[in-house]
């Protein structure tokens, strides 16, 4: 069976090995796709719940601080988010949605832990194009802008980090159009290949946490491997 890129359109087989190759599908089984070796991000585009996303903007608007860290098991994690989530009628819907998505990364990694992250951020938390020291990251934006990321084919990864001079990322060099930046929609559910990935070292995929205006902030979820 032929390979495709749902991105690209491209037959796997035609493709570098170092290409960066971006998959995205309308159904929980694409992020399957992130064991391909020149899969560097896999998207589920999924479209979130009245139910869910009301929850969000009460979470979002009404607790500016909230940070929920802990490496955590799948069956201690109910109980971890009804002891840390502040109530409302659509808590459960929301609890539920973290549950599932929790769930369909520690299934797939095999993962008896995972380090879970949930947050309101305030401001732009990583502002610099980067790569990620781990195996595989997952990143869901309930609320706000989501995440930036650069295809490998348009990065000078020499001028990543302490490369880049100290210049902005428009500036050092890093890439040569602002269009060159793609970006993951609210809702999405992605896994980004880390440098940690086997296989994948020197090739992580290069993102960063978008822009934010005075005054606005995101409601973000993101799950690590642990330690």
């Amino acid at each position: 069976m032929e390979i495709v890129s749902a991105k690209t359109g491209h037959s796997m087989s035609q493709l570098r090995p170092e290409s960066s190759v971006c998959i995205s599908g309308n159904a929980p089984e694409i992020l399957t796709r992130i064991y391909d070796t020149y899969i560097k991000l896999c998207i589920y585009k999924r479209a979130i719940s009245t139910n869910v996303k009301e929850y969000a903007i009460f979470l979002q608007n009404s607790f500016h601080d909230f940070q929920l860290t802990q490496i955590v098991s799948l069956h201690e994690l109910n109980a971890l988010l009804c002891a840390s989530l502040p109530q409302h009628q659509y808590r459960q819907d929301f609890l539920e949605d973290v549950f599932t998505v929790t769930e369909m990364y520690a299934c797939l990694f095999g993962l008896r832990q995972v380090g879970f992250r949930l947050c309101v951020l305030n401001k732009t938390m990583c502002p610099r194009f980067h790569t990620d020291k781990v195996p595989c990251r997952l990143v869901t934006t309930y609320q706000g802008v989501a995440t930036e990321w650069l295809p490998y084919q348009v990065v000078n990864r020499e001028k990543l980090s302490a490369g880049g001079d100290g210049q902005p990322d428009r500036q050092s060099g890093l890439f040569n159009n602002q269009h060159d930046i793609q970006q993951l929609s609210c809702g999405d559910v992605a896994l980004l290949k880390g440098e940690l990935w086997e296989g994948n070292e020197n090739a992580g995929l290069v993102h960063r946490s978008p822009a934010m205006l005075a005054g606005e902030s995101r409601l973000l979820l993101t799950l690590d491997f642990s330690n």
